[in-house]
């Protein structure tokens, strides 16, 4: 089943992928500007720690030059670009800075003497952004000199440990996402379930296979299967009552034209007029007998049960024939391959146009009518009546389907046997034509929906 834009089903999966994939990315924008937030605030308070470290070992030597009394607890700040750096500068100049440094030297941005003694902002370090912390310290005492302490880490360091959490986070935030898509679908899914079953049911019923929709179905829908069933029940009101109104008309039809074909008949006798007046009955009377076939068929295929085995249709109509024609050399058989199939159509209905295509085909017939039941690579169900009697010119077979068309007035019928068949298949959706029996006479082929 292909699903496009115009399906329900469709709207909510994309809406529920829409709307699910925009509060994703929603939440991915908030989620990581607090994450950025919160790592920088860390990162941000372990400098504090390591400024605090440094305001404590700074000492002035009896020379009065500035010194550490021991290294940071943090040997990074010993290794080369490694990435931390630390710096202590007087008021007079005099500096010192760790060993990772090197000659390089922190933009120190706090101004003595001002306000602010503590001050953090990004800059420009040795190998790129860094982040940086200052502090106003006095060395020793609280009377002695004023210095600034700086301790400043490369942005690289916290934009990979960032990169590391966002990654993580993207996976798990795609996952989550995936499961909630995924989840939703299987809820449309499940939510359109009473819907499959409906279209079940409504083919079922075209297909005669049910008389009336289920009731147990959810609330939501039920209303509609109560109205489509109530249509039904009027649909097949109206069948019957137009049935039996077809039946009283063609009764009363039939009776004024026996009456007008006995009158005919007198009047043949004397003169031509009754001819034609006969001729003109037999004309109305075959019309009659189209349209109550017709009538007959459309009841029957808007009002039973329309599943049927082929096999027992076709024995029960041959075995009919037989008798029939036990007088002349003639033989019908049977192949009975796909005989267990079951086809889309009514048992009286299929009876009727297999009787009518195996008559014609017993009547034109020199010695041989087939009938063979095939399967086509559709999963159509092909019905074949094939002779080997004179056949049909390929331009003359659409033609005998006209009703009361008789392209040879020596053989007995009324012209309607064909049109007739060929209507009744339409109205169960099958097809039926004529093509060229491998006996060399005519093979007409029945197709109908297979239901098994």
């Amino acid at each position: 089943m292909t699903l496009g834009l115009s399906s329900f089903r469709m709207r909510l999966v994309l809406g529920a992928v829409l709307w699910i994939s925009l509060g994703f990315l929603v939440s991915w924008v908030v989620l990581t500007n607090l994450l950025r937030v919160h790592v920088l605030h860390e990162f941000a308070s372990e400098l504090d720690h390591h400024a605090t470290e440094l305001a404590e070992l700074a000492v002035l030597d009896p020379s009065g030059t500035l010194a550490i009394r021991a290294p940071l607890s943090d040997f990074r700040f010993g290794t080369d670009r490694s990435g931390y750096y630390w710096q202590i500068t007087q008021t007079d100049g005099a500096t010192l800075v760790s060993s990772s440094l090197g000659t390089a030297r922190l933009p120190l941005q706090l101004v003595p003497g001002g306000d602010v003694d503590l001050h953090q902002a990004e800059v420009s370090g040795p190998s790129g952004q860094a982040l940086l912390l200052e502090r106003l310290i006095r060395i020793g005492t609280q009377s002695g000199p004023t210095a600034q302490v700086a301790i400043a880490m490369d942005m690289s360091l916290i934009n990979t440990y960032l990169g590391a959490l966002e990654s993580t986070l993207a996976i798990a935030m795609a996952c989550l996402a995936g499961g909630l898509i995924l989840a939703a679908i299987a809820q449309i899914a499940f939510a359109f379930r009473p819907l499959a079953r409906i279209d079940l049911a409504l083919l079922a019923v075209k297909q005669g296979g049910a008389h009336r929709m289920p009731t147990d179905l959810p609330t939501e829908v039920r209303p509609l299967v109560d109205n489509l069933n109530a249509l039904l029940d009027k649909n097949e009101t109206m069948i019957q009552r137009a049935r039996l109104q077809a039946g009283n008309l063609a009764h009363a039809l039939k009776s004024s034209l026996a009456h007008l074909q006995i009158e005919a008949d007198n009047l043949s006798e004397k003169d031509q007029s009754g001819a034609i007046i006969q001729q003109q009955c037999d004309i109305i009377r075959r019309q009659i007998d189209y349209q109550l076939a017709r009538a007959r068929a459309t009841s029957s295929r808007f009002g039973g049960t329309h599943a049927t085995q082929v096999g027992p249709v076709i024995e029960n109509v041959v075995a009919a024939l037989r008798r029939l024609h036990r007088d002349r050399q003639l033989t019908i058989e049977t192949d009975k391959t796909h005989f267990h199939a079951l086809v889309a159509c009514g048992t009286e209905d299929l009876e009727e146009v297999l009787g009518n295509l195996i008559d014609n085909a017993a009547k034109w017939a020199a010695a041989q009518v087939l009938v063979s039941v095939a399967q086509s690579a559709e999963g159509k169900l092909l019905i074949r009546i094939e002779d080997d009697g004179p056949g049909m010119p390929p331009d003359t077979h659409e033609r005998a389907f006209k009703p009361g068309e008789r392209l040879d007035e020596s053989t007995p019928g009324s012209g309607l046997g064909l049109a007739i068949a060929r209507d009744v298949v339409g109205l169960y959706d099958g097809r039926l034509w004529i093509e060229q029996s491998r006996f060399g006479g005519a093979c007409v082929v029945v197709e109908l929906d297979r239901l098994d």
